[in-house]
């Protein structure tokens, strides 16, 4: 990402700079301390602007006026907040910064840093007035939010089947299905920490947001509602989400090779298994592997657990999910499969798998479909896969 920088004050803009380059990645920033070195610029080779409100050479925000021109990824920096805040531009630029302000370069590395997130994100606004979903969405779109509408709660359910959806935002009155109804159906498939919800209403009983609170809402706000009100409630919930995801997956994933592991298979994995009517677990095991750690190191062998288990990942199918079993032993579960069909992805990794800097290793595997039980079925394909080793290893049993 290239930055435009405007200042009067070069040690600011230094100080902006270096901060902004240590804290952030792959950012490249350019500075200009007048409007006539920032007119010298190309523009468009700039994908954000943070600009000082007022420089030494312009007036009348002339500077700011000539940006907007060609891009609205401007944040401004101000000393004066209140005029700011009385001014127009507010409403056509992203976000504001204090100058005197110590936290605000701080503020600017998390906004900037949501900013990027934000791409990769889609929001839901429920509303049925036509103008207030129009203003919440030019405010979510400003923080670079991909955003979906609908004008009831019905509506908003199908939208929820068929898109995924990181954060819902509803009014608590409307026809049909109201706020309230819409948040309870939700909460029956996606948990607080699986889709995060904002409810936004002019009710002003505090027991009513209480109640949603209650029901399962995340935050609430009342209209009418600041622009940078709606903009920080939603970036920091999404970044509360962000966090919350990160711990979810640093308890689900083995941190040395990217697998799932036990605690996923025996809380997430162990609810799914009943979902599907066919399925089958693949137990596999690297051969002689503590030949590989007495002969190489245990360096080394951890190199040939995340290369054994890349070989894996890029020959199962999207909906195959890998489990780091125990040591160098993986499951992979495989909804909606056979055995028969399961034996044909495991030869396809067999078939895929490369010796790793010139050391050659292979696995064995054990197959299964039957079962009525996670665990049961576990223990089918942990029995053929040491039948496998039984017969001289480098074998699939099913």
């Amino acid at each position: 990402m290239r930055i435009l920088i405007a200042d009067n004050d070069f040690i600011y803009l230094k100080l902006l700079k270096n901060y902004l380059e240590k804290y952030l990645v792959n950012i490249k920033c350019e500075l200009v301390s007048s409007f006539k070195e920032l007119k010298e610029k190309n523009l468009s080779d700039y994908d954000l602007f943070i600009i000082n409100i007022s420089l030494r050479d312009v007036e009348n925000n002339e500077h700011l006026e000539y940006i907007l021109k060609y891009s609205d990824n401007v944040i401004v920096i101000t000393k004066l907040e209140d005029d700011f805040l009385k001014s127009s531009l507010k409403t056509k630029v992203i976000d504001y910064i204090i100058k005197e302000d110590t936290h605000s370069i701080e503020y600017l590395v998390k906004l900037i840093k949501r900013l990027g997130k934000n791409k990769d994100l889609n929001v839901l606004i429920v509303e049925d007035s036509k103008i207030i979903r129009k203003h919440e969405k030019e405010i979510l779109k400003k923080i670079k939010l991909n955003v979906f509408e609908a004008e009831n709660g019905e509506k908003a359910l199908e939208i929820l089947k068929e898109k995924n959806i990181d954060l819902l935002i509803t009014d608590l009155v409307m026809p049909g299905m109201d706020g309230e109804e819409l948040i309870a159906k939700v909460r029956e498939n996606y948990s607080m920490n699986s889709l995060p919800i904002i409810v936004i209403s002019e009710n002003e009983d505090t027991n009513k947001f209480l109640k949603t609170l209650k029901l399962g809402a995340n935050d609430y706000l009342k209209k009418p509602f600041l622009k940078e009100e709606l903009m920080i409630r939603v970036n920091n919930l999404l970044d509360v989400y962000d966090n919350m995801r990160k711990i979810e997956n640093q308890l689900k994933k083995d941190p040395l090779t990217g697998a799932y592991n036990r605690f996923y298979l025996e809380h997430i994995l162990e609810n799914a298994f009943n979902v599907y009517e066919t399925k089958s677990i693949a137990m596999l095991d690297i051969d002689f592997f503590k030949k590989i750690n007495d002969t190489y190191g245990h360096q080394i062998g951890d190199e040939i657990l995340k290369h054994f288990v890349n070989t894996i990942k890029n020959s199962v199918r999207k909906s195959d999910v890998l489990v780091r079993y125990g040591g160098e032993e993986f499951l992979i579960f495989m909804p909606n499969t056979s055995k028969k069909e399961a034996a044909i992805v495991i030869y396809k990794i067999k078939k895929a798998l490369k010796p790793y800097k010139d050391i050659k290793y292979t696995f064995s595997a054990g197959i299964a479909d039957e079962g009525e039980s996670l665990a049961e079925m576990i223990k089918i394909a942990d029995e053929r896969l040491y039948k496998s080793k039984e017969d001289g290893r480098d074998k699939i049993t099913f």
